[in-house]
């Protein structure tokens, strides 16, 4: 499938703030309006685009160039009337798309999710219709009277616009359309109307436009430095991930969001961060086998709270891959071992008692197994499995990654490795007995659910 993305606008209401670029260049956590809307095209399979330009268009043109530095094939449309409306703009893009059998369409200042985007691609139109992404909660709309609003019966349009004072939901700024929608346009036209929204009326008043909720998925159309400033908290509101255990939850993210959003703006890769997070586990291991025991759990509480960094840039910055992965949770295990390893020697050579050895031992051997246990989890059922499902009581054990750490700390805060070894010689192994619980009652739901 392609997509066509309208980016020929003006953008003058975001000059307020002092920006003077075109508007689908304006920067945001590190990449561009344009750049986040073709990448999230990109993630959700989309390879081909028709990008419509027109108010300093070469400018962009210079910019993304064939588009293959962020994975898709850009076929540029340049649009002289672009001021005329954006009916017009999509219009340009007839010749191009008029053997389709169906395109995504969207803005180019519309920042959407991912979901949002795949919910578009799921739905088939058929020959002449239209499907316009709606959000019906209207609650959550930041600007409600400047969003294009959307009468709805039975699942079809029966009215569009601006100015409607009766409606359910509000246009999205992406559809999924036929080639029909060119038809409307050029009907729209002849009426003396130029934007989508008039083309999508026509296709209305035919019951050919139709609304795809968006659900629980989230857009925001970037028009004024407010948007920009509300596209900004979204998205790093989004950044952290339903995996996180109760300190990453409610207290890591808390800085490492903000860490994050500093480390956009630079060329710091995800990868630089996981290997920058393994040498502070290293160092945390080397502090406490010599007995600087608060220092070393600072250090590892400090290493906890970057480990999260690297998988948020990965998410801000499209920047997510297997090896990414694979690397960062394997130095994740090697910093665990060698922290545990150092807790261990530095216990021992303090003057505790030889039975430490055998607590650095359970440590270690139940270190990798909540996530061990989760991988086969997903490898088995495809579905991710979130602490979260557990409980308080069980989260309050502390005996996830980010829990781990926390007792690390702790310990190293008192000077005494051996009661964090103790407490981590038991809880993790009390995990996977849990654990063993809950996931033979979900492996058997699944196993029962597709037999059926």
């Amino acid at each position: 499938m392609k997509a066509l993305v309208i980016a020929a606008g003006e953008g003058s209401r975001l000059r307020v703030s002092g920006y003077h670029g075109v508007k689908p260049l304006y920067p945001l956590l590190g990449l561009s309006l344009i750049e986040r809307v073709l990448l999230t095209l990109r993630e959700a399979g989309i390879r081909e685009v028709v990008l419509v330009i027109g108010f300093r268009g070469q400018e962009i043109k210079d910019y993304l160039g064939d588009g293959s530095r962020l994975g898709v094939k850009i076929q540029y449309i340049d649009n002289p009337s672009w001021s005329a409306g954006n009916g017009t703009s999509v219009l340009a893009a007839e010749k191009v798309l008029q053997g389709e059998r169906s395109f995504l369409l969207t803005m180019a200042d519309h920042i959407v999710s991912q979901e949002a985007v795949e919910r578009l691609i799921k739905v088939r139109p058929r020959e002449h219709e239209i499907y316009v992404g709606a959000d019906f909660k209207l609650d959550r709309i930041a600007d409600l009277e400047e969003a294009t609003k959307i009468l709805v019966s039975d699942g079809k349009i029966t009215a569009i616009g601006k100015k409607l004072n009766e409606f359910q939901a509000v246009d999205c700024g992406l559809f999924h359309a036929t080639p029909a929608l060119f038809d409307a346009l050029k009907e729209a036209q002849v009426q003396g109307n130029s934007s989508l929204s008039d083309g999508i009326m026509v296709m209305a008043r035919q019951g050919q436009a139709l609304v795809c909720d968006i659900g629980d998925t989230w857009w925001i159309d970037v028009d004024k430095p407010d948007d920009a400033r509300l596209a900004r908290k979204v998205l790093l509101m989004n950044l952290p991930s339903p995996r996180d255990g109760l300190v990453a939850r409610y207290f890591n993210r808390k800085i490492s969001v903000v860490l994050s959003s500093w480390l956009a703006w630079t060329r710091i890769t995800p990868n630089q961060v996981s290997i920058f997070n393994a040498v502070l586990c290293f160092l945390s291991a080397i502090l406490f086998a010599t007995g600087h025991f608060l220092w070393a759990g600072l250090t590892a509480q400090i290493a906890s709270i970057i480990d999260g960094i690297d998988g948020e840039l990965a998410r801000l910055k499209f920047l997510k891959s297997p090896f990414g992965e694979l690397l960062d949770s394997v130095l994740d295990r090697y910093g665990d071992g060698l922290i545990l390893m150092g807790m261990t020697a530095g216990a021992y050579l303090n003057g505790s008692h030889p039975l430490v050895l055998v607590l650095g031992s359970l440590a270690l051997l139940g270190s990798p197994m909540s996530m061990l246990m989760k991988e086969k989890f997903h490898t088995a059922t495809g579905r991710r499995y979130l602490p979260a499902q557990e409980g308080m009581w069980v989260n309050l054990l502390l005996a996830n990654r980010d829990g781990r750490l926390l007792v690390v700390m702790l310990s190293g805060i008192i000077r005494l490795p051996v009661v964090g070894l103790a407490i981590l010689a038991v809880t993790p192994h009390v995990l996977v007995l849990i654990r063993l619980k809950l996931m033979k009652r979900l492996l058997l739901k699944n196993s029962a659910s597709l037999k059926v």
